[in-house]
């Protein structure tokens, strides 16, 4: 279950348990040995919850860039700070990715996906771990990709499922000059309940952050923004 390193400490822990409850069972000193027991105990806990997922996420950042007015061409990028919980780990997967649009040229450390799966119009995107990238130390792994026609309507919204434990999630959009943001919200779902956030900070009409630290596994993270209608010279001169 655990590397070399996490099994030696859970075997320490499992001595200090069994020690401190011959302690509290043989000797006089109760509270003694049942603060050993239950301090090992503990760290076993914390030991295996970490183990549980197959990766933890320190930092994860998501940035979408719209670059025409009219929202038909996208770039995202995500780059998380991403170490795993077991030396045999070969492999990391972006789930749930998905738009109103279509998406199209996955890309992995600038590299091709080793895997693509498409289901209930959710993508899954594969990237093999090379030995050499040491991720049982902590590595930055990089996914990018290209959306169509995905934030055509006055509403846009970007949005991240929280797949791995994360300490800290930070979402960007980008939005190019000519088309005013007129409001914006961040909320999370969770539970089939939808929860409001502290508001994002918009920045000189094209710019909307939102940060969260210790995001809830499982849960949809979204920042939504309503922008202007693109104006008819606007929507005229791309006809011709």
């Amino acid at each position: 279950m655990f590397d070399k390193p996490n099994q030696l400490i859970f075997y320490i822990n499992v001595i200090l348990i069994v020690f401190g409850v011959l302690v509290a069972l043989v000797t006089g000193y109760v509270v003694i040995g049942l603060i050993f027991a239950i301090s090992a105990l503990i760290l076993v806990y914390n030991q295996i919850r970490q183990n549980k997922f197959a990766f933890t996420v320190a930092d994860l950042r998501k940035i979408l860039t719209v670059h025409d007015t009219a929202g038909s061409k996208a770039t995202l990028t995500q780059t998380q700070m991403t170490t795993a919980c077991h030396v045999d780990n070969s492999e990391y997967w972006f789930r749930n990715i998905r738009a109103i649009g279509s998406i199209t040229n996955f890309r992995v450390n600038h590299g091709d996906p080793a895997e693509q799966i498409k289901e209930n119009d959710n993508y899954h995107i594969c990237m093999k771990l090379p030995p050499e990238l040491e991720v049982i130390n902590g590595s930055d792994l990089t996914l990018s990709y290209e959306y169509e026609d995905a934030f055509t309507q006055t509403e846009g919204i970007l949005s991240h499922v929280v797949d791995n434990d994360t300490r800290r999630l930070h979402l960007t959009v980008e939005l190019p000059e000519g088309r005013s943001i007129s409001s914006a919200r961040f909320f999370c779902k969770h539970d089939g309940k939808e929860e409001a956030l502290l508001p994002p900070v918009v920045t000189g009409q094209t710019k909307i952050e939102a940060d969260i630290k210790n995001p809830k596994l499982g849960a949809e993270y979204c920042l939504q923004w309503n922008w202007s209608e693109e104006g008819f010279i606007k929507k005229l001169s791309r006809l011709f």
